[in-house]
């Protein structure tokens, strides 16, 4: 009975919202930075991506063009303006307004402060380089011959933010071989593990896990308990893992989501865990898998 119990509960864990370890920003942070591919080959380009849209706004930082207007030059329609100007947002802007200083008019949000944005690399030069005060987002595409961090910064009234990110170049020796963790969690009273999803993480809607000359070559069951592993591609699992067990069923290119769960054959899998309110009883172990990984056309070292 707790068998059959436990198979019907299984599905159930594949249903997990996905998460990633933020880099580059938070969504509510000021500034986020974006590397993609994360992996790459020698010959890839990469490209970095900035966005600094989320710097605070204020009335103060706005600048009103035109005889009759001012910061505090409020309207509920377009008749409270003068004659040229349009209502937007509770403040009188001149209309037709003037091209290239859209943030110049106040509106509910404000307009941005000054400010000053940088974007270098340690292992080449960015080119053209990356000394922004205007645009509020961009992107460099280069092609590094070595695993590359990015380093970004914003300065606005008086603060400093900074960010980074990386891509790493796949290599033979020694082989470049990630460990996907999933750890253990209890999604409200249902206890299972996090899925990872390879081309999400905060502050981006997508991002390329790896370039497409990045291969998968085998994949290894690096937990001490007998496991089943699956991807988003229907084709492709569940696979059995006994602790050390390596598989080749999903070798090809790394994207999508991945799911791992314990197998019914482990005995962990026989003491179901309970999710209280702040404490999680008899939990089951977090799980990870080795990825080991090539180049479609790998280049000597």
């Amino acid at each position: 009975m707790l068998i059959q119990i436990l198979k019907n509960f299984l599905p159930a864990l594949f249903l997990l919202s996905a998460c990633a370890a933020p880099t580059g920003g938070l969504p509510g942070d000021p500034a986020h930075l974006k590397v993609e591919p994360k992996l790459f080959c020698p010959g890839d380009e990469v490209t970095v991506s900035w966005d600094v849209s989320n710097i605070p706004r204020d009335k103060s930082h706005c600048s009103i063009l035109g005889e009759g207007y001012d910061s505090d030059a409020s309207c509920t329609t377009a008749p409270d303006c003068p004659a040229d100007g349009s209502c937007i947002d509770g403040y009188c802007c001149p209309s037709p307004f003037p091209s290239g200083i859209a943030q110049a008019c106040p509106n509910h949000y404000g307009c941005y402060p000054p400010f000053e944005l940088t974007v270098t690399a340690d292992t080449l030069t960015l080119t053209p380089p990356v000394n922004e005060n205007e645009e509020l987002t961009g992107s460099r595409t280069v092609m590094p011959t070595a695993t590359t961090n990015f380093n970004g910064q914003v300065s606005f009234e008086s603060e400093t933010y900074t960010m980074t990110g990386s891509s790493e170049m796949v290599q033979l020796t020694p082989p470049t071989a990630p460990v996907y963790e999933f750890p253990f969690v209890c999604d409200g009273a249902s206890p299972g593990w996090q899925p990872l999803n390879l081309d999400q993480e905060f502050g981006w809607r997508d991002r390329r896990y790896a370039s497409a000359s990045v291969r998968v070559v085998n994949v290894r069951n690096t937990t001490g308990h007998t496991i089943q592993l699956q991807t988003n591609n229907p084709a492709v699992g569940p696979i059995t893992l006994a602790p050390g067990q390596v598989t080749d069923a999903f070798n090809g290119h790394p994207q999508g989501e991945w799911f791992v769960s314990l197998s019914p054959r482990d005995p962990a899998y026989l003491v179901i865990p309970r999710c209280g309110a702040t404490d999680i009883s008899d939990p089951w172990p977090d799980l990870q898998v080795q990825v080991t990984l090539e180049c479609a056309n790998p280049e000597s070292d």
